[in-house]
């Protein structure tokens, strides 16, 4: 007899917030984007909750075990692969590409290529600016090839400071190295 108190429960409560839960719903996931809508979602979570869930338990938070059964269908729905829409769906009213007349020509007889000499004098330079933590990440990573878990491992230093160490001096080589001062006329 529980069992039959607890669905009337559940049946009741998604009965009643049924737009409280789809508006959730369409808060988090865009249903344009993923091609699906907020009631269908609602509904399938509904369905899997009649259909799996063990009446014969007391379920403590009825609200609660819904709103969850949702927020892990929507992680669900974003985690699939993302659909991807094709230029053509772009067109204006008169059917023209609408992004290729904001797209500029290059001339392609102008290529740019970078003095080597000047940049890696650029880089040594700007590399002695940074702190003796930056410059070692940043020569381990981008020139030695180390991984980030080789380096914690060896250092015995957490992964989030390195990664914090190499940002912040990728941060400053960015301000000190300016790339349009390397550039090779042609």
């Amino acid at each position: 007899m529980k069992g039959k108190k607890e669905n009337r429960g559940l049946k009741t409560f998604i009965s009643s917030e049924y737009r409280n839960l789809v508006s959730y719903v369409r808060r988090y996931l865009n249903e344009r984007y993923y091609n699906v809508s907020a009631e269908d979602v609602v509904q399938d979570v509904a369905v899997n909750l009649f259909s799996k869930l063990d009446f014969d338990e007391h379920l403590e938070n009825v609200a609660g075990y819904v709103y969850q059964s949702i927020k892990n269908k929507i992680i669900d729905f974003q985690r699939k692969k993302k659909k991807e829409i094709p230029f053509e769906k772009f067109s204006n009213e008169e059917g023209e590409d609408a992004f290729s007349g904001n797209i500029p020509v290059l001339d392609e007889s102008i290529h740019f290529e970078i003095d080597d000499e000047r940049f890696y004098n650029e880089l040594n330079n700007a590399l002695s600016k940074l702190s003796p933590n930056q410059q070692m990440i940043f020569v381990a990573t981008e020139i030695e090839g180390y991984t980030f878990e080789e380096l914690s491992d060896e250092l015995d230093i957490p992964i989030g400071t390195l990664l914090s160490w190499k940002h912040r001096g990728v941060k400053k080589l960015k301000k000190l190295i300016k790339l349009d001062d390397l550039y090779i006329e042609n």
